[in-house]
């Protein structure tokens, strides 16, 4: 709103109007009587627009958030009842829990990141490499685990999704030793 009153105050000024900083009644009389009324009603009602315009931005973006929320929490709530006790307890501790492939019998770990969230670990619990399998469109992140996890523990889609998942090397940190507790 400065930058539209001192727009306003130039715009008057340039015109030849009276400053909108003086309020006296003999000032904003002389405004009016060199056109300055129809500019300043077109001032008003623009001002109304855009604080307006503000307030709804600001309702509709809490709305949003709130939504956002709600599904975070339900999807959330979703994937702890999908895990079982022990993968409940590491996700809870460490953010990751670890999955067996329904079919190969691989161990992955399955972290909360946007990219390359899926650990294919090594006997010795080092990261051999990273997957990257998500769906398209704007889905709460722990459904998106819980579906990684729900593919690999499956033996029927596995493969399947292993075929689909783009494959990315280990962070140099995660190569250079071991990152997990194997889990028995």
């Amino acid at each position: 709103m400065p930058i539209l009153s001192a727009a306003w105050r130039a715009l008057r000024r340039f015109l030849g109007g009276a400053d909108t900083r003086d309020t006296r009644p003999d000032a904003r009389r002389a405004g009016d009587a060199q056109g300055g009324s129809s500019l300043h009603g077109l001032y008003g009602w623009l001002r109304d627009q855009v604080v307006e315009n503000q307030r709804n931005n600001e309702l509709v973006r809490q709305g949003e958030m709130r939504d956002e929320r709600r599904a975070k929490r339900r999807s959330l709530s979703l994937l702890m009842k999908l895990l079982n006790p022990q993968q409940r307890e590491e996700f809870r501790n460490f953010r990751y829990f670890h999955v067996t492939g329904g079919r190969s019998g691989n161990r992955y770990r399955i972290r909360i990141a946007a990219f390359a969230n899926i650990d294919v670990l090594t006997p010795e619990g080092r990261v051999r490499h990273r997957l990257c399998a998500h769906p398209a469109g704007d889905v709460p992140v722990f459904d998106v685990m819980a579906a990684q996890m729900l593919h690999l523990q499956d033996p029927g889609s596995e493969q399947r999704f292993l075929r689909r998942a783009n494959v990315h090397p280990p962070l140099p940190e995660e190569h250079l030793h071991a990152t997990s507790v194997r889990v028995a």
